[in-house]
């Protein structure tokens, strides 16, 4: 099964995110399997226009990131160019994959299926964030109440990346919605090979003697990063993968800024554990790291229980009971037991979360909402 998919996505590579890295997979796999692909997406960190890599052609519009900037909310304002644009490129498609339903740019190119009656489905990606701004909640609230629940009652099929998601999509809206948990390239993200670590450390500037654990995202509170940041200690370094220094941080925290997805399985091949603090969401690194060979350490949050973290390699954390530091002392402290645990971790993954299986599902996903077009 091949036809013509759009993807529209409110950010894409190179502006870095889990959602960013599921469309660039998804998108480039689907081209290798015979789909003629688009995307439609900001020009956030890259030039705007048309540009064609892989066999995927994206369309890069304009937008102001200032939210994202200022307040770590990612929500672009794109130029009204948008309309025109998705308005060509949704009458080409068979049918489209909106990224999320929180999105200006979700919104719009659902309006222009409902018009052209264009079959599409929308991915959701995260469940509620607890924002620590009580306006963000109260704003992301109304948007999920009003616009997104509507984006997804006018789907053919919501897709969910996991159950508990799920659970929450169909608690609010009729739309069929089925759960295709995230894959992992298995190949590029590996363990290190003998030698391989010390090398990396030092070509990116890291200390080779100590352990690091490592952090992925955005230095914001969505991310856990103030609870992160405040677990430096003097067994190990924390070393974040994404984004510059906020002032009054912990001189032992150490900063890589932000880090092309290309690289990101070095970083990974650097790290001893990952330490994973999100709210309302569990990211794409938890399967990254694991893949890696690399254990993971859980700070407590429902949406982080999932079939990912389900089996060995990881530890929940719970910062009411006992520091976030303890429990990453305890873990560097017996480095056999941690490789041991990363080793599991691996073979875990490898078996359970590969992206062919995500895709045929996806592909599934895209029959379902074309029949409902005939």
């Amino acid at each position: 099964m091949a036809g013509r998919v759009l993807h529209v996505a409110h950010h894409a590579l190179p502006h870095v995110g889990g959602l960013e890295r599921v469309a660039e997979a998804e998108t480039t796999a689907l081209a290798a399997r015979g789909w003629q692909v688009a995307l439609v997406t900001s020009a956030t960190g890259a030039t705007p226009g048309t540009s064609v890599d892989r066999g995927v052609r994206a369309r890069r519009v304009r937008a102001w990131n200032g939210l994202e900037e200022r307040h770590g909310v990612p929500f672009p304002l794109f130029s009204p160019r948008l309309v025109g644009v998705l308005l060509r490129e949704v009458r080409r498609a068979d049918v489209v994959h909106l990224h999320d339903a929180l999105y200006l740019s979700s919104w719009i190119a659902a309006a222009w299926c409902w018009l052209l009656r264009t079959p599409y489905v929308v991915h959701r990606h995260v469940g509620f964030v607890h924002h620590s701004s009580l306006l963000v909640r109260a704003v992301q609230r109304l948007v999920l109440a009003t616009l997104a629940r509507l984006v997804m009652e006018r789907a053919a099929l919501v897709v969910a990346i996991d159950e508990p998601i799920a659970e929450e999509v169909r608690r609010s809206v009729a739309t069929p919605v089925t759960a295709i948990g995230n894959g992992v390239d298995a190949d590029r993200f590996r363990p290190a090979e003998r030698g391989e670590r010390d090398r990396l450390r030092t070509g990116l500037d890291l200390p080779a003697e100590e352990s690091l654990i490592l952090f992925v995202g955005r230095p914001v509170p969505k991310k856990g990063f103030p609870l992160v940041a405040g677990a430096a200690g003097e067994r190990y370094r924390i070393v974040v993968a994404g984004g510059d220094r906020p002032a009054g941080t912990d001189p032992r925290v150490l900063f890589l800024g932000t880090v092309d997805a290309e690289r990101m399985p070095e970083v990974y091949r650097c790290a001893d554990a990952l330490v994973v603090a999100s709210v309302g969401e569990c990211p794409l690194t938890v399967l990254e790291a694991l893949s890696s060979g690399v254990p993971v350490v859980l700070v407590e949050d429902p949406a982080l229980h999932s079939p990912w973290t389900s089996g060995p390699g990881v530890w929940f954390a719970d910062p009411r009971r006992e520091p976030l530091s303890g429990v990453l002392e305890k873990l560097v402290a017996d480095p056999v037991a941690l490789e041991r645990a990363g080793a599991a971790g691996r073979d875990f993954v490898r078996h359970r979360f590969s992206w062919d299986a995500h895709l045929d599902a996806l592909e599934s996903a895209y029959g379902k909402a074309l029949a409902t077009s005939r």
